[in-house]
C-alpha cells in the first residue's frame, strides 16, 4: 500500500512538472528584454554602433511615429512650447529702454498761428485793430549735448483810428505793418552732462541692461528645454513601469495557477494560494495606477510641446549608456566664459560703475553757453514784404551768454550718489559669490554624471542577477522544491530592479543635459540657432 502511495505521489509531481513546462512557454524564464535592450521598429534603421567615449551616442525620441534626434526635439520645444513662445517676445523687447532713450534725440517741429483782436470805444476817438502771429520752428538735441534750433516768425499788425467831428466818427485809413524774421538758437552744456557725457552713460546703461535681460531670457529657454526633455523621459519611465506592472501581474497569475494545482493535489499549502490571490489583486491595482500615471505624464508632455492630445508618444528608442570624457578644468573654463549669470553679474558691476560716474556728474552745477541770432525785416501794406530783407540779414540781432544754476541742499542727488557707490560694492561681492557658485555647480554636475553612470552600471548588474535568480527559482518551484513566498519576493525584486535600471539610465542622460546646462552649452552642443528661431517671431 505504501508503495502505491509513493507511486501516486511521484506521478503527481511528474504531471505538475509537465504542466509547468506548458506554462513556461509564456513565462519569461530565459531572458526578459529590458529598456536598454528594446528592439527598434520594423521600419526603423538599424541601430548605430556605439562610438568611443569621446563622442557618445546621442539620445533619440519617437513622437507621432517619427524618430527624432535630441536636436530635433529641442527645435520642436522651442517652436511649439507656449511658455517659450511668450518668452521669445521678452527677448525681442529687451532693447525697449535703450530705444526709449533715443527719443530725446528726435527732431521736434513746432508751429503756431494766433489772431489777437483789440477794440476800444469807437465814439471816444480811440483805435481798434488786430494782430496776427505765426511761427514755425525745428530743434534737435545731439549726442554731444548740443541743442540746435531755428525757424521763421511772422507778425502782422493792423490798426484803424477813429476821430470824432460834431459827434460823428471819422475813419482814417487802416494801416498794416508786417514783421518777419529768422532765428537760430544754439545751446551747449559745459559741466553737468558736458558735451553729452551723462546722456552717453545713460544710453550705455540701458543697452547693457537690455543685453543682460536678453541673455537671461535665452538662458531661461535652455532651462525650459531641458525640463521638456525630462518630461519626455518621465513618460518613458511611466511606460516601462506599466510594462513591469503588467509583467508582474502576469507572473503572479501564472505562479498562482501552479500553487492552485499543487493545493488541489495536496502538494501545497492553502495559505500560499491566499498569498498569491492577494498578490494578483495588488498587481491588478498597480497596473491601473500605473496606467493613470502614464496618462498624466503624457498629458503634461503634450502640453509642454503644444501638440494634439492624440499624438502618440513612444518609449525610448535610444539613450546614451556610455561615459564621455570629463575634464573638470575644461568644464570650469567653459562655464566661466559662457554662464549667463556670471556674464550678467559682470554687466551689473559695469552698470554700477556707470551709475557712479553718472550721479557724480549730475551732482555738478549746470553751466551752459548759448548763442541766439535773429534776422528781422519790416514793411507796410504788402503781404510778407519783410521776407527778402530778413533773409538778407539787413537787420540782424545776436546774443551770446552763459547760464548757470545749482540746486541747494538737493537730497536726491546725495542719495543717488551714495546708493550708486553702495550698489557698486554689492555688485563686486555678488560677482565673487557667483564665481564660487558656478565652480561648485559645475563640479557637482560633473560628479553627478559620474555617480549616475556608476548607479546605472550597478543597477544593470542587479537587474541581470535578479532576473537569473527569479527564472531559476521559478523553474525549481514547478517541482515543488521551493517556498512560493520566496518566489513572490524574487518576482517583486526582479521587477523593481528592471524599473531601477531604466530610471538610472534616464537619470544618467538627464545628468548629462544638466552638465551641459551648467556650462551653458545646451544650444551649442546640439547646434541650435536660437537667433534664427527668434527671427521667426519678428
Amino acid at each position: 500500500m505504501k508503495q502505491n502511495y509513493a507511486a501516486l505521489f511521484f506521478a503527481l509531481i511528474a504531471i505538475n512538472f509537465l504542466w509547468g513546462k506548458e506554462d513556461a512557454q509564456t513565462t519569461p524564464t530565459e531572458k526578459i528584454p529590458t529598456a536598454t535592450e528594446k528592439t527598434q521598429p520594423k521600419d526603423a534603421a538599424p541601430p548605430a554602433k556605439k562610438e568611443t567615449a569621446e563622442k557618445p551616442v546621442e539620445a533619440t525620441f519617437t513622437i507621432g511615429g517619427v524618430q527624432l534626434s535630441i536636436q530635433d526635439a529641442i527645435n520642436i520645444v522651442l517652436e511649439k512650447n507656449l511658455t517659450l513662445q511668450a518668452a521669445k517676445y521678452d527677448v525681442l523687447m529687451s532693447d525697449t529702454n535703450a530705444l526709449k532713450l533715443e527719443k530725446k534725440y528726435t527732431p521736434t517741429i513746432s508751429a503756431e498761428v494766433q489772431h489777437l483782436g483789440f477794440s476800444d470805444a469807437p465814439f471816444a476817438g480811440n483805435s481798434k485793430g488786430a494782430q496776427n502771429n505765426a511761427y514755425v520752428a525745428i530743434s534737435k538735441l545731439f549726442a554731444t549735448g548740443t541743442t540746435v534750433g531755428g525757424g521763421y516768425r511772422y507778425q502782422q499788425l493792423q490798426s484803424e483810428a477813429t476821430n470824432g467831428f460834431l459827434g460823428l466818427p471819422i475813419k482814417t485809413p487802416a494801416s498794416t505793418t508786417d514783421f518777419n524774421g529768422y532765428f537760430i538758437n544754439v545751446q551747449q552744456e559745459l559741466l553737468k552732462n558736458s558735451f553729452g557725457y551723462a546722456d552717453r552713460k545713460m544710453d550705455a546703461i540701458a543697452r547693457k541692461q537690455g543685453k543682460a535681460q536678453r541673455a537671461y531670457t535665452v538662458n531661461l529657454l535652455s532651462g525650459l528645454v531641458v525640463q521638456a526633455l525630462t518630461d519626455y523621459w518621465q513618460v518613458t519611465i511611466q511606460k516601462f513601469a506599466l510594462e513591469n506592472a503588467r509583467l508582474e501581474e502576469k507572473s503572479n497569475r501564472q505562479v498562482r495557477a501552479i500553487v492552485a494545482r499543487n493545493v488541489r493535489f495536496g502538494l501545497g499549502e492553502s495559505y500560499d494560494l491566499n498569498n498569491y490571490n492577494a498578490r494578483v489583486a495588488n498587481s491588478v491595482a498597480k497596473v491601473a495606477m500605473t496606467e493613470q500615471s502614464l496618462k498624466n505624464a503624457t498629458r503634461k508632455l503634450l502640453r509642454t510641446i503644444n501638440m494634439p492630445v492624440d499624438t502618440q508618444i513612444e518609449g525610448i528608442t535610444n539613450l546614451v549608456d556610455i561615459l564621455p570624457n570629463l575634464d573638470a578644468d575644461k568644464a570650469l573654463k567653459a562655464a566661466m566664459e559662457k554662464r549667463v549669470d556670471l556674464q550678467n553679474a559682470k554687466t551689473e558691476m559695469e552698470i554700477a560703475e556707470l551709475q557712479t560716474d553718472l550721479y557724480g556728474n549730475q551732482a555738478l552745477p549746470s553751466l551752459s553757453a548759448y548763442f541766439n541770432l535773429v534776422s528781422n525785416g519790416t514793411n507796410q501794406m504788402i503781404m510778407f514784404p519783410g521776407f527778402p530783407s530778413a533773409g538778407a540779414l539787413q537787420s540782424p540781432q545776436w546774443q551770446v551768454g552763459v547760464r548757470a544754476s545749482y540746486p541747494l541742499w538737493d537730497q536726491e542727488i546725495k542719495v543717488n550718489k551714495r546708493n550708486a557707490n553702495m550698489q557698486l560694492s554689492q555688485a563686486r561681492i555678488k560677482l565673487n559669490n557667483i564665481e564660487q557658485e558656478i565652480r561648485d555647480d559645475v563640479l557637482t554636475r560633473l560628479e553627478n554624471v559620474r555617480l549616475s553612470y556608476e548607479i546605472f552600471q550597478t543597477s544593470r548588474t542587479s537587474r541581470k542577477e535578479s532576473e537569473a535568480f527569479y527564472n531559476r527559482m521559478l523553474a525549481r518551484t514547478r517541482t515543488g522544491k521551493l517556498n512560493f513566498q520566496l518566489v513572490g519576493q524574487a518576482l517583486e525584486n526582479m521587477v523593481a530592479n528592471r524599473q531601477r535600471e531604466l530610471e538610472a539610465l534616464v537619470n544618467y542622460n538627464i545628468s548629462l543635459l544638466q552638465f551641459d546646462l551648467a556650462k551653458n552649452e545646451v544650444f551649442e552642443r546640439y547646434n541650435i540657432n536660437v537667433e534664427q528661431i527668434l527671427d521667426k517671431v519678428k
